[in-house]
């Protein structure tokens, strides 16, 4: 790949590029090939899964540029996470999910299958420019709940979904107000706070809202506090009255398909001066500037 003559912006994008290739695929590695390098040759589990993945790569170690982007990129890209700190979360210690299908909407379950590769937080970005994806997975299978509109993931509790949260639950305080619903994830932990007063979710999808009410919204501890509008959120936004402390959106499946919504939220956030908080806002940022536009 020629690391060492490339830019940290081009390698942000090489690195970016290969590993979203990668991720989009079966992004598996077998945990006999695991077992063996760290037999074979003294590694530790984590420098056999990350050589595992340099060479899905096609990262060629032999050559210093190649291990250099094996350094500075896949090290502190990749961590090798205990279950328990996912599973012992509040939210999936307090809920319990319906198998139950309202129209096109469902409760089902995902799961990761061991040394199952995928993204488990928003971009990392540095100090000296670097962009450094963050990568994640267990040694035993792991089960978490989805959300499901026609048979595609629309919230999920996976790892992303924890991981990610925890900068906007601590920003969040007096009178929130969150655009997008899912689970209801972000809702539980803010409503939860002693320095919330009020939470207002906007959700435009009417069997998603009757789904949460009937079955999720009765676990929730501080559900007094909880109001749900059913609306679009631009449309919210457009005849917006009260003052928010914080307004959190997450109204998009991924950076894909919300770079658009992002840049239209941000237009938001500057006329109403409030402060506006995004999910993977970094990812967000990062596909907006591939596509050559200012974030």
């Amino acid at each position: 790949m020629g690391g060492t003559n490339l830019t940290i912006r081009d390698a942000n994008r090489e690195i970016l590029v290969r590993l979203s290739t990668w991720l989009q695929g079966e992004a598996k590695l077998d945990p006999a090939d695991v077992t063996m390098l760290t037999r074979e040759y003294g590694i530790s589990e984590t420098d056999a899964c990350l050589f595992l993945i340099a060479a899905y790569l096609d990262l060629d170690l032999e050559q210093s540029g190649d291990a250099a982007l094996m350094e500075r990129y896949l090290r502190p890209a990749f961590f090798l996470l205990d279950p328990r700190s996912f599973q012992q979360d509040p939210y999936r210690e307090t809920v319990r999910f319906p198998s139950r299908r309202n129209r096109d909407w469902s409760f089902e379950t995902r799961t990761f299958a061991p040394y199952e590769c995928f993204v488990r937080d928003d971009l990392m970005v540095l100090e000296d420019g670097r962009e450094i994806p963050q990568i994640g997975m267990f040694r035993e299978p792991f089960t978490y709940p989805v959300v499901l509109q026609n048979d595609r993931e629309w919230m999920t509790l996976a790892p992303v979904e924890i991981e990610s949260m925890k900068r906007p639950v601590e920003a969040a305080h007096g009178n929130v107000l969150t655009l997008g619903l899912g689970l209801g994830y972000y809702a539980f932990h803010v409503s939860r706070k002693a320095d919330v007063s009020r939470l207002t979710i906007v959700e435009r999808e009417r069997p998603l809202i009757d789904m949460f009410r009937e079955e999720i919204l009765p676990q929730f501890p501080a559900r007094e506090k909880i109001q749900i509008v059913e609306a679009d959120a631009f449309t919210f936004l457009e005849e917006l009255k009260d003052h928010y402390d914080m307004v959190f959106c997450d109204i998009w499946h991924d950076a894909g398909d919300g770079a658009d919504l992002y840049l239209r939220l941000r237009e938001y956030e500057k006329r109403t001066g409030m402060r506006f908080m995004y999910w993977i806002e970094n990812l967000l940022r990062q596909q907006v500037l591939l596509r050559g536009e200012s974030a």
